[in-house]
């Protein structure tokens, strides 16, 4: 995973998840939020959006944190995985009133400078809602990206399950590059196949393998 869609509604937890993604994979995080919005929460135009992701996207690594669908597709495009929390509403909610109750008045990295957490009922009754709009165009929308790794998450345990199995796939992963390091530095022959790509082989096809049962239905 190099290029990371993550999609969902407000209160999901798609910025949480990028942050850990992030630490985990070494990958920096662009929140959309952040990006697409000014000081005094005003939006930025249509055609700076697409300039914004069409800057990103060229980019050999990224997380990117957002929906924004509406505004191109750039992202999802360009992206190799595309995480989709389904979130149920009522978590999302609670997750909402909770986030506005820790950072009322106060910054917080994933919206612009300038700008504080908002908490309106229009925004309420869209997350209580998102199951009738957001939800249905983004699974009608992930249709068209079958070739693409696509996961589905519908709890947090099934966040917390999945960072722990991609904190294997690291760990096992840099095991393998040192074993195949040692082996050069001190002159052992290499595992059958051509050096560190033959040895990661098999890793690969695991970590396929298992992102396969995670993926979008």
């Amino acid at each position: 995973m190099e290029k990371i869609v993550i999609l969902g509604s407000s209160g999901a937890g798609k910025s949480t998840l990028a942050r850990e993604l992030s630490c985990m994979l070494n990958i920096k995080v662009y929140h959309l939020d952040r990006l697409f919005w000014q000081r005094g929460w005003k939006g930025k135009s249509k055609d700076t959006r697409i300039d914004i992701l069409q800057d990103l996207v060229r980019e050999k690594q990224w997380i990117i944190d957002g929906n924004y669908l509406s505004a191109s597709p750039l992202h999802l495009n360009a992206a190799d995985t595309i995480i989709f929390l389904d979130t149920s509403p009522l978590c999302c909610l609670w997750r909402l009133m909770k986030r506005h109750r820790e950072y009322r008045r106060r910054p917080r990295r994933d919206i612009p400078e300038g700008c504080t957490d908002k908490l309106t009922w229009l925004r309420m009754l869209k997350v209580l809602t998102f199951l009738l709009h957001g939800r249905r165009t983004i699974k009608h929308i992930l249709r068209k990206y079958n070739s693409k790794q696509i996961v589905q998450l519908h709890s947090g345990k099934e966040v917390k399950d999945f960072l722990a199995q991609q904190k294997r796939f690291a760990d096992d992963m840099m095991a393998s590059s040192t074993t195949v390091l040692v082996a050069k530095v001190a002159g052992a022959p290499e595992p059958h196949g051509s050096g560190a790509s033959a040895a990661l082989l098999p890793l690969s096809s695991r970590i396929r393998s298992a992102i396969a049962g995670l993926r979008f239905r």
